[in-house]
């Protein structure tokens, strides 16, 4: 008899958002995930839009990559740690590869004014390279990876998700600190005059 009345208590009570949003949708598979995860907030289908702490159906880019376990988070926080270092590690592989490939050079020299009233000479660099060759078509396939890969981590931020956007920060991090310290100290050496 109790059973029958909280049967009857459940289709009493008024619909929640995430029934209301649930039922407006087409997909079955949606409703049924809502349903089987007792309304958690956290469940798939659902979009955070604040910062969280979790590892319970968080959704990885694609459809089929679903975490649900703290060792899967744990993977899945290495995983985009290094996705990240590698996309620092791609934009300065194709600055480097950039400068090696320069087909033509031409030096521009100007003078301006310099300390004491005396006239110093500045000398710019302008380098350029052809549309039609290797080297430049390497950087075209780099620069599509780069710019996925940054897609890539933008989405992964765009979970909401603390651990994921940790793990992208702290990549990107290591990444800069492991291979832009070279580039650095190329812009103060020779191209400190802009």
């Amino acid at each position: 008899m109790a059973h029958d009345h909280g049967h009857s208590m459940d289709h009493a009570t008024p619909d929640t958002g995430m029934d209301l949003m649930m039922a407006a949708t087409d997909d079955p598979h949606q409703h049924h995930t809502t349903a089987s995860a007792g309304h958690d907030h956290g469940s798939m289908g659902m979009m955070h839009m604040t910062f969280y702490f979790g590892y319970k159906n968080v959704e990885l880019l694609f459809s089929g990559v679903v975490i649900n376990t703290p060792g899967e988070m744990a993977g899945a926080f290495v995983a985009v740690f290094l996705i990240a270092i590698f996309y620092e590690f791609l934009k300065i592989a194709r600055e480097g590869m950039l400068r090696k490939s320069q087909v033509s050079i031409r030096y521009n020299s100007m003078p301006v004014p310099g300390p004491n009233g005396t006239t110093l000479m500045e000398t710019h660099k302008t380098v350029g390279q052809q549309m039609l060759s290797l080297p430049h078509m390497a950087q075209t396939l780099l620069h599509i990876l780069q710019v996925v890969t940054s897609y890539f981590l933008m989405l992964i931020f765009m979970t909401y998700n603390a651990y994921l956007c940790i793990a992208v920060a702290a990549g990107a991090g290591t990444g800069y600190f492991f291979f832009s310290w070279k580039k650095a100290v190329v812009v103060d050496i020779t191209e400190h005059c802009h």
